[in-house]
């Protein structure tokens, strides 16, 4: 029985995709990779939502409040996401404004045309291709707690492989487009699942408890000002990372207008609900430990123990379509940035050809990975981040309207690519502060070493003009 309705969710969003592919036939890799721009504000709603609820969202945040048993990943995990959509609403209508103005599918894309350097485009993808590599592994991981739930007689490797091949069916058929529309059915079911296993811990909370959520649950410990530093840098570094994601970028050049992406960030808030519920179940685990098996698989464990199979099916297939939509959508943003970026004078004709290639490629990559890899979810979120985050001057020049040359924005990006990382895999202490932030501040640094940036006059005439003419079609 729960076999069977794990089963039943992922045909249904096969044949949904399907369905949205029909009549997307050709090559153009406009259509493929961004939908030609014409999503309205429903889809890039459901799109850009796709990106808050990914696997590492329903099972990462729980388990890191299950694993360190502190209500600090609680705090920062929820505070950078919120804090993004007031930051997206700013920041995304003038990236799609000067992604109308270069041409732009895709962060590097922007970037190069704006700084007008081939090299910039491309380093700025090798970075991105790099740093996404851990967020297939990262929904992988995700997926391998979802066959260990189901329990079946199959090892996690081909059970991968088979879900690595449905990611890749979802974007094969439609491209963006059958990533948006899975996503509706993703969400309405994801949504009744956190739902359902946060309600049930509710009523059987009484039932087996070891001990009290206060002896289990804890804050900063004895060192409150290094935990609320830890907190508050992770927060503002993530939350600007999270707008400037290749899958963000991605959404964002997808809308039809300006207007169209101040509507849907409006609506963004509402889905933070569903993090409070999930606290309840990580609580749940951590106080009946006989439920929780491993932290990561905390949400599933209590799904198993608390709903009936049929309803426990439910559950895993809609963490399963979690992790395969957001795979799709970053599948669809790697293969855009390498063939536009990093592969030189790929012609249009032969992008979406080659982006399948790097899609499977891709996906190969990570259930291998996955296979070999035990580090925690949100582990691999937090690194993802300490690399993203140095594209933020880049992408902060871009949208002021300043410029600097090439040499001395790769240079710093260099810099705070080297201090971030390394600070972030030598774990040294540095009082609670994010690795990032210490990147960034050398990243700046190095920078500004050949003095301050210059007035982009073209980009803010270009701006105004651009204001004016999608007031007015808005208008019309």
């Amino acid at each position: 029985m729960m076999l069977g309705a794990f089963l039943a969710v992922l045909l249904l969003a096969l044949a949904l995709s399907l369905i949205s592919g029909r009549g997307e036939a050709g090559q153009d890799p406009k259509r493929f990779f961004v939908a030609r721009g014409q999503f309205g504000a429903v889809l890039l709603f459901l799109l850009s939502v796709g990106e808050t609820y990914s696997i590492g969202s329903v099972l990462g945040f729980p388990g890191g409040i299950a694993a360190s048993g502190s209500i600090d990943v609680a705090l920062w995990f929820v505070g950078y996401i919120l804090l993004a959509f007031p930051v997206g609403t700013i920041l995304y209508p003038r990236l799609w404004q000067l992604g109308q103005r270069f041409g732009a599918i895709t962060l590097p894309d922007l970037l190069g045309g704006y700084f007008d350097n081939r090299l910039v485009s491309r380093v700025s993808g090798c970075v991105l291709m790099v740093l996404m590599l851990p967020l297939g592994t990262m929904q992988f991981i995700g997926l391998g707690a979802v066959f260990s739930a189901l329990a079946l007689p199959v090892s996690t490797v081909v059970l991968s492989s088979l879900a690595a091949l449905l990611a890749f069916l979802f974007v094969a058929s439609a491209g963006l487009r059958g990533a948006a529309l899975t996503a509706a059915l993703k969400d309405s079911l994801i949504l009744i699942a956190i739902f359902c296993v946060a309600l049930g811990a509710v009523f059987h909370w009484s039932e087996g408890a070891r001990e009290p959520l206060a002896a289990v649950l804890h804050g900063s410990g004895g060192r409150p000002a290094s935990s609320c530093t830890m907190i508050i840098t992770t927060i503002l570094t993530q939350a600007v990372g999270f707008c400037i994601a290749p899958q963000t970028a991605a959404a964002v050049f997808s809308a039809r207008s300006p207007a169209t992406i101040r509507r849907a960030q409006i609506w963004m808030p509402l889905y933070m609900v569903l993090f409070p519920l999930l606290a309840v179940v990580a609580f749940y685990g951590l106080t009946h430990p006989s439920v929780m098996t491993h932290p990561d698989r905390v949400f599933l464990s209590v799904a198993a123990a608390l709903l009936p199979p049929w309803m426990a099916g439910l559950v895993a297939g809609a963490v399963a379509l979690t992790a395969l939509v957001w795979l799709g959508a970053v599948c669809l943003s790697l293969a855009a940035i390498v063939t536009r970026s990093i592969v030189p004078h790929v012609p249009p004709a032969a992008q979406k050809r080659m982006g399948l290639g790097i899609i499977i490629a891709y996906l190969a990559l990570s259930v291998v990975t996955a296979a070999v890899q035990t580090t925690l979810i949100v582990t691999l979120n937090r690194l993802f981040y300490v690399g993203l985050v140095q594209l933020l001057p880049a992408v902060l020049l871009c949208v002021c309207g300043y410029r600097v040359t090439p040499s001395r924005l790769l240079a710093g990006l260099a810099a705070g690519l080297v201090a971030g990382a390394g600070l972030f895999l030598s774990g040294a202490p540095m009082g609670g502060v994010s690795p990032a932030l210490p990147g960034l501040v050398v990243n700046l640094l190095v920078l500004l070493q050949g003095g301050r940036p210059v007035r982009d006059s073209v980009s803010r005439a270009n701006t105004r003009e651009g204001d004016l003419r999608h007031a007015s079609s808005e208008e019309r």
